[in-house]
């Protein structure tokens, strides 16, 4: 199945095009009949070469804009209209760039009523108007309903969405209408992107998968699942106790919601978020947002929008924004979603500073979209944690076992590391040298040291604090592992080590230092070599012993 959207300004032709193509109208409540526009969502297929074509035409006026955007959803491209008499208007417009900033860029336009005298705007024009905008993939027809020949019509559109590539979007079902048929329940329908499957749906928060009676599409019982887009009927067993409406999404797995959603954009467009209420459109889900802010993350313009009430939204869902003040759009795809506001605030502050984020900073679990190709990570759910952050997360909570556990281990990193409770448990899975009960942490202790090679390692390190650079890969790979996960060695960076002596050394200087000092203090205080001064202190920052306060380095203790 291939699922297309009408798009176009009102009267432009889009229902008189689906009658055209199907025999049906779509347009079936009293008020639209009597005023001869479409005001909700209508659905119809045909079929050319055992090909079904489904069909969702929505509304060109504007007072009906949010049920147009619903249409857009998981769609795999549009039929949009355009009148030859009256030419590109300000609906045609406003679709248009909609359907572009959504990445729906698999445009079949139909230039209709071209048996009228009045016809003037023709392909030229409209190729005209297309060619600053990239990426799109782009056919016209010309079209009359008295004039124009059905098969032909339709085999046009069979070639053109044969050629032209899928658009992709996460498994996700986004619910647009819910009803009730006597004998049978309730039921939800929408329009399921390529990926999802039917087996296990969720919706939601729900934690436990819907019961389903049963699925159909255009009349027909489904089982199995499908290789392309589809609209689905499917009727709701009466022991969920989830209350489904529209906006919500069904999709493979369940999805938390979340206050905040980061979402990639291709410029940063200050100006049409500076002023304004915008309005968020994703799947058939809409909300008025409490704020944007567009900042730069690797140097790549990134939008974080606050919401208004949470969400449930895969990542890679495509977004789209209105400025209704300005009647602008812009439009991206998620790439992460959060409820940690001490991340929010930290990342927002920080880039206020120094006009860039450098994601392996701020975040611990990275998603993909922020990874580097020249680290490596481990992937940790959905999420990837560097193997050197792993590292010092794992030491910093074995130094810090009495605070950790008088926190609570999730409310402190979620406030330390930013990490979400769902994904301490994968997380935990990678501490060696760490056991994780309920909310508490203790030391995984191993027996065996071998004290003749921390002997020999300690003698090598020497009593300064200017230590020497130790090889360990010499040595027996468990012995060292011991060593380490018993805190007779730390890890200062991937080839400096100090010896627990030498940590205690460290905090001494520390608690000699005033309260808030500088680099240059503690490279006094220390006597180290500038080699050395930024690592330790680095260190000391991951170790919750300091903790930095600017950009230049200032440093505050942690008592």
């Amino acid at each position: 199945m291939t699922v297309l959207a009408t798009a176009g300004h009102v009267d432009h032709g889009k229902s008189t095009l689906v009658n055209f193509l199907t025999g049906q109208e779509t347009d079936r409540l009293k008020e639209e009949k009597q005023r001869g526009l479409t005001i909700n969502l209508g659905y119809t297929y045909f079929e050319y070469k055992s090909k079904i074509f489904s069909i969702v035409d929505v509304p060109g006026h504007s007072d009906y804009f949010k049920n147009t955007i619903n249409g857009f959803s998981n769609v795999d491209g549009v039929l949009f209209c355009i009148d030859t008499t009256q030419g590109w208007s300000q609906q045609s417009e406003e679709h248009f760039l909609s359907l572009y900033k959504l990445g729906i860029n698999n445009l079949l336009f139909f230039l209709t009523k071209t048996d009228k005298e009045e016809s003037t705007f023709n392909v030229s024009d409209l190729e005209s108007k297309l060619r600053n905008f990239k990426d799109l993939q782009y056919g016209v027809i010309e079209f009359s309903s008295i004039n124009s020949d059905k098969l032909t019509v339709k085999k046009s559109i069979f070639e053109f969405f044969n050629k032209v590539e899928n658009i992709s979007n996460p498994p996700s079902m986004w619910v647009d209408r819910v009803f009730t048929i006597e004998g049978i329940g309730k039921v939800v329908t929408g329009t399921a992107s390529k990926d999802m499957e039917f087996e296990n749906i969720f919706v939601g928060n729900q934690e436990s998968v819907l019961d389903i009676r049963e699925i159909q599409t255009i009349g027909k019982k489904i089982i199995s699942s499908s290789s392309s887009s589809s609209r689905l009927a499917i009727s709701i067993k009466k022991n969920n106790a989830y209350e489904i409406k529209k906006g919500n999404l069904l999709t493979n797995k369940k999805v938390k919601s979340k206050n905040f959603i980061f979402i990639n954009t291709e410029t940063d467009e200050k100006n049409l978020f500076r002023k304004g209420t915008l309005r968020l459109f994703i799947g058939t889900h809409n909300q008025i947002i409490k704020k944007y802010t567009t900042i730069n993350i690797n140097k790549k313009t990134i939008g974080i929008i606050h919401l208004s009430e949470s969400l449930c939204t895969p990542d890679y869902q495509k977004v789209l924004l209105h400025n209704l003040s300005k009647n602008t759009f812009n439009g991206g795809s998620v790439i992460f979603s959060t409820n940690n506001t001490f991340l929010i605030s930290k990342i927002v502050k920080n880039f206020r500073k120094q006009k860039n984020v450098d994601s392996e900073i701020f975040f611990t679990m990275i998603p993909e979209y922020f990874t580097k190709d020249e680290i490596a990570y481990k992937k940790i759910g959905e999420l990837y944690i560097a193997n050197e952050k792993l590292a010092a997360v794992e030491e910093n909570l074995k130094s810090n076992i009495e605070i950790v556990n008088k926190f609570g281990l999730k409310k402190y990193l979620f406030e330390n590391f930013f990490v979400d409770e769902k994904e301490i448990d994968d997380l935990s899975k990678h501490f060696s040298s760490l056991k994780i009960n309920k909310d508490q942490v203790s030391k995984n202790l191993v027996k065996n040291i071998d004290i003749n090679i921390f002997n020999e390692i300690n003698n090598l390190l020497g009593n300064s604090l200017n230590v020497e650079i130790i090889e360990l890969e010499k040595y027996d790979s468990e012995a060292i592992k011991s060593l380490f996960m018993n805190g007779y060695l730390f890890r200062v960076s991937e080839k400096l080590i100090i010896s627990k002596k030498q940590r205690s050394d460290l905090i001494k200087i520390i608690e000699n230092l005033p309260q808030d000092f500088s680099v240059k203090e503690f490279k006094e205080v220390s006597n180290l070599s500038r080699k050395y001064t930024i690592p330790f202190l680095e260190f000391l920052d991951r170790q919750l012993i300091t903790k930095k306060i600017n950009s230049e380095g200032l440093r505050r203790r942690i008592d």
